[in-house]
């Protein structure tokens, strides 16, 4: 039985692929190659800098649609990005969220992964609307998690 979805069309993050971006601005890259797309999100959901997506670039609209390969490549993505952030920000905790489907709150039709550095104290979800991040501070965020992604490393 398919999950049911939101309804966007066309998909904002393959929008982004076209170089079509949202209002908030042009995404910040951590990280792109033929299989992920790897970037800040507009704002910070863990009281904190350094939130992080990461995305196939297959259009993919739930976890349920990914293939085997996919879904190992991107479970190896998301420990490292949470790696890259623990490094690069040094948060109390990390939060990593996925979401299927209306009833699972998901807002974007393209399956993602969020990697969400927490301070201990931030209520969550946040209490108060989070203010995004611009695009030039999203990019500086970005280089930090990029450099600390060059480094992650396997224990």
């Amino acid at each position: 039985m398919p999950i049911d979805v939101p309804d966007s069309h066309p998909c904002s993050i393959c929008e982004n692929f076209a170089g079509r971006y949202p209002w908030h601005g042009e995404p910040a890259v951590v990280h792109e190659d033929e299989q992920l797309y790897i970037i800040m999100a507009p704002a910070p959901l863990g009281g904190m800098d350094g939130h992080v997506l990461v995305l196939p670039k297959r259009h993919v609209e739930t976890i349920l649609d990914l293939s085997a390969d996919e879904a190992a490549l991107l479970g190896q993505a998301v420990s490292r990005v949470a790696r890259a952030v623990a490094a690069a920000f040094d948060p109390e905790a990390i939060l990593v969220q996925q979401h299927n489907g209306l009833g699972a709150f998901q807002t974007v039709p393209h399956v993602h992964f969020h990697v969400i550095p927490k301070a201990a104290d931030a209520p969550f979800p946040p209490l108060e609307e989070v203010p995004i991040v611009s695009s030039e501070e999203r990019a500086v965020l970005a280089q930090r998690v990029r450099e600390a992604w060059a480094r992650a490393e396997w224990p």
